[in-house]
């Protein structure tokens, strides 16, 4: 595969940009949103391009964890919407291409290779952030996911990425049971005894969280109570004479 054949193909591309208002307000909001957030920060595919260029694994290599789960890169399916249908597929072929270069590999990609390569990540992984692909480029170039011996097989990539989606999920899910324990300190520190709880709202002093879910059950009893009684009292008032004096 030529360089200047995927330049050629990323020059091309796909005119299709999803740029227009009737074409944005075919977007739910939060994807419209965000394609909004990436037209007006990167502005141009041209742009886009050179930002999230290859040397841009460099710096997702130092930060794993704020590559997958920093909100600022667009994923595959935003960048779709942003720039065209087939604009993730020449962006991803740019990055294949380097890495076919940096391998010095023997047997390289042709571009019907590069191409349904591509085309198979921005439909099988979607979701994923640039930056977050970045980081698989740069990960699988330092042999985290085997060697590949100066040839550069598609299904050895796709292979490693799955290996990459799992480890993505584990970092997602452990970010977010730390949130959790955050969120669960921060309430501790505001959290009030039961004796408290039941001054505050002037009730009878309560010893315990269980008296207090019963003094609670008491009041919601004794409210509806009150609610029956006013909408009964508002029937009858409400009734056909013929029904408050019966003949």
């Amino acid at each position: 595969m030529e360089p200047q054949s995927i330049n050629q193909l990323v020059t091309r591309g796909d005119r299709n940009v999803c740029s227009s208002p009737r074409d944005m307000q075919q977007l739910s909001p939060d994807l419209r949103r965000r394609t909004t957030l990436v037209l007006q920060t990167y502005g141009s595919r041209e742009n886009f391009m050179k930002v999230f260029d290859p040397m841009l694994q460099l710096t997702a290599g130092r930060d794993p964890e704020h590559a997958i789960l920093s909100e600022k890169a667009p994923s595959l399916v935003v960048m779709k919407k942003a720039y065209g249908d087939n604009f993730p597929v020449m962006w991803l072929m740019q990055q294949i291409l380097e890495l076919v270069v940096y391998s010095n590999s023997k047997g390289t990609l042709n571009d019907y290779q590069a191409e349904f390569l591509a085309n198979a990540i921005v439909n099988e992984y979607y979701y994923l952030k640039a930056s977050e692909l970045l980081l698989f480029f740069y990960q699988f170039k330092t042999g985290k996911y085997g060697r590949f011996y100066g040839v550069v097989d598609p299904m050895m990539i796709t292979q490693a990425l799955e290996v990459f989606v799992t480890e993505r999920k584990r970092v997602i899910e452990q970010s977010e049971k730390a949130q959790e324990r955050a969120e669960q300190a921060e309430w501790a520190k505001t959290k009030v005894s039961p004796e408290e709880w039941c001054r505050r709202v002037g009730l009878p002093e309560c010893h315990s969280a269980i008296e207090v879910m019963r003094m609670r059950d008491r009041i919601i009893n004794f409210i509806e109570g009150v609610v029956w009684c006013i909408n009964f009292m508002w029937t009858l008032v409400n009734a056909p004479s013929t029904y408050r004096n019966p003949r």
